[in-house]
């Protein structure tokens, strides 16, 4: 065993002290998750990858400096957003780094704290539009906005608003489209109020993989002429969300 890897484990088991204080936020969390057991939105894309703090160096060089010393998860905790853990036993390679554990219940905030306090760099500070966790995307299936309602949660609750988000109104709502500008933050996710919500976050790299088949999607929806859509929204979508509920206390105000 290198001095690296001793060092992550050292870093990793010191987190076990921590991890006690976050019971509270965790049993919540799981909580949320079983009353919320729906299909992820948009199925046929994977979500893969792993999602990994603001100003995160590329992966191979994220790893090389990572000791897995806790610093980030630590200060997450205090801005209160507890966003970050550390990766477990699934992957030896990826052991004890940090990564951003569930944007349903605990997005990050952008609130660029954790890559001031990295003490090896491998968490850079960036702008926060230079930010690039990942790309988030909205299933217009699911969406309220481009199913007939009005709801503004996802793009109210963006820390760069008009940067990312670009609207398509029509007579079928306020139709919001997320663009490549996304810094993958989650707060769109959590947000959401639709019943486990109508959009999630992929890492960059799965994106320029699913990308033209997206706004293939995307295109497509926006010609459809008034009775296709009508047949759309009425006989497959709106049975789906009705389904899922709307959760009043997700919506951003």
């Amino acid at each position: 065993m290198d001095r690296r890897d001793f060092l992550k484990i050292l870093g990793f088991g010191a987190l076990v002290v921590g991890f006690s204080k976050m019971l509270p936020q965790l049993s919540y969390s799981l909580a949320l998750r079983k009353s919320e057991n729906f299909e992820p939105p948009i199925p046929h894309i994977p979500i893969g990858g792993i999602i990994r703090p603001p100003g995160a160096l590329p992966e191979k060089e994220f790893r090389a400096k990572c000791i897995s010393c806790g610093v980030c998860v630590n200060i997450c905790h205090v801005m209160k957003y507890d966003a970050i853990a550390v990766w477990g036993l699934g992957s030896l390679r990826d052991f004890g780094t940090p990564y951003i554990k569930d944007m349903r219940d605990f997005p990050c905030g952008l609130c660029m704290e954790c890559p001031k306090h990295c003490p090896t760099g491998a968490l850079k500070e960036v702008p926060k539009e230079k930010v690039s966790m990942g790309q988030a995307l909205i299933d217009f299936s699911l969406c309220f906005g481009w199913n007939g309602d009005v709801c503004l949660s996802c793009s109210k609750a963006c820390p760069l608003g008009a940067f990312v988000f670009e609207f398509y109104n029509s007579e079928w709502g306020n139709q919001p489209y997320i663009n490549d500008n996304c810094v993958g933050c989650g707060l769109c996710v959590k947000y959401c109020p639709l019943g486990g919500s109508a959009v999630k976050v992929i890492t960059k790299k799965t994106y320029e993989k699913v990308k033209e088949e997206y706004i293939n999607e995307f295109q497509k929806l926006l010609k459809m002429n008034m009775e296709e859509r009508y047949l759309l929204v009425y006989n497959e979508n709106l049975p789906k969300i009705l389904s899922r509920g709307r959760i009043v206390e997700r919506e951003y105000r």
